[in-house]
This record gives structure tokens, C-alpha cells and sequence, in this order.
């Protein structure tokens, strides 16, 4: 019978810390997800059904902070080992350790998955451009504002900037969240805007032309 409950608090505690983990892959997936898969080459128009949580992210931050915290309460707080019955897992420290080393370890992975949003948004202050002055022909160039209506998180204008300098002839891109826009200097002998769109929309997140 204590080696039937031994297990059943073990396992308790090793799903609340999977819960944790579950919870920040879910409130991270809109944002990370996308940049992630524009990195491997993946895209689609399916893309956008990760990026649809965005709305969600602050309730889904909330909620692996509320299980992060009662992971470290079941942890922590739990009786001590003088206080359980013999050969309880509670009584066992060795086990105790491991729980709150994979406890700890689970809550670094956690926080850099929330913070990765708003380490790539400090990227952005760096000039999206790919091409040299030198190489560059302005007798073609021509310059266009995209509405970009679903970036809701800090990592969206990133991801929206490198999927439109991934672009042959694509010469710079930068992407606000405040506006929801971005401003593309172009070569229109090598790229069109419904390349522009479709690239934009590969990595989740639908554009329109906005004509002045």
C-alpha cells in the first residue's frame, strides 16, 4: 500500500511539472512557433492557426505562472521526511532532490520560452537589410507599406521582417507591432508584392497593399 501511494505522489508532482512546461510551449507556440518553423523552411498558410492564439498568449502566461507556482508549493511545502509514514515518498530525500533539481531546471526552460518574444523584438533594432549599397540599382527600386493586421507579440514583426528579406530582391524590411505595418524597399525586377504576401503569409501572418 505505501509503494502504491509512493507512486501516486510521484507521478502527481511529475505531471504538475509537465503541466508547467506544457503550459509555457502553449503560451510561447504563436510567437516562437512561427519564427521556428520561417527558420527550418516550413510555411504555409496553415501557419496563421498558431499564430490565432497570440490573443490568448497573456491568459496562457498567467496560467503556467499559477502552475509554476504550485509546482514549487507541492515541492517545497510538502511534510518532512520526519512527518511521513516509513517508506512514504515524501520520506524519501534522494527522490525529493531529483524533484526539485527537474523542478528548477523546468523553470529555466520555461522562462527563456517566454522570453524569447522579447529577446527577438530587441532585434529589431537592427537594420533589416541584406543587400550592400553598392550592388543595389535604384533606377528599380520602389518602396511599399504592407498591412500586417495579426501581429499581436513582440516576436511578430521579427518573424514578418525575415520572411520578406528571405526574398530575392528584397533590399530591406521593417516591421512595427504599434502600426501593424511593414515598410519594403524592393526591386521590381526581381520581386513582386503578391510575392510579398504570400511570403508574409507562409509565416503566419496575412498582408495586404496599402495603397496611398
Amino acid at each position: 500500500m505505501a509503494i502504491k501511494i509512493k507512486k501516486l505522489d510521484q507521478n502527481k508532482e511529475r505531471r504538475t511539472i509537465v503541466g508547467v512546461i506544457i503550459a509555457a510551449i502553449a503560451a510561447s507556440v504563436c510567437c516562437v512557433g512561427p519564427l521556428v518553423l520561417l527558420a527550418l523552411g516550413v510555411g504555409g498558410a496553415w501557419v496563421g492557426n498558431l499564430t490565432a492564439l497570440e490573443p490568448f498568449r497573456p491568459y496562457l502566461m498567467g496560467l503556467t505562472l499559477i502552475i509554476l507556482g504550485y509546482a514549487f508549493y507541492k515541492i517545497y511545502r510538502k511534510p518532512q521526511p520526519e512527518e511521513c509514514a516509513p517508506d512514504s515518498y515524501c520520506a524519501n530525500q534522494k527522490s525529493d532532490r531529483i524533484n526539485k533539481i527537474t523542478l528548477w531546471i523546468a523553470t529555466v526552460f520555461v522562462i527563456l520560452l517566454l522570453s524569447v518574444p522579447y529577446i527577438t523584438s530587441l532585434l529589431l533594432a537592427v537594420p533589416g537589410n541584406k543587400v550592400e549599397q553598392a550592388e543595389i540599382d535604384y533606377s528599380t527600386l520602389m518602396v511599399v507599406t504592407l498591412d500586417v493586421p495579426d501581429m499581436y507579440c513582440p516576436a511578430c514583426p521579427f518573424t514578418v521582417q525575415k520572411s520578406l528579406l528571405k526574398l530575392n530582391g528584397v533590399i530591406s524590411a521593417e516591421a512595427s507591432l504599434e502600426t501593424k505595418k511593414a515598410i519594403v524597399t524592393f526591386d521590381q525586377s526581381k520581386v513582386t508584392t503578391a510575392q510579398m504576401i504570400e511570403a508574409t503569409t507562409n509565416a503566419g501572418y496575412s498582408s495586404s497593399v496599402i495603397v496611398n
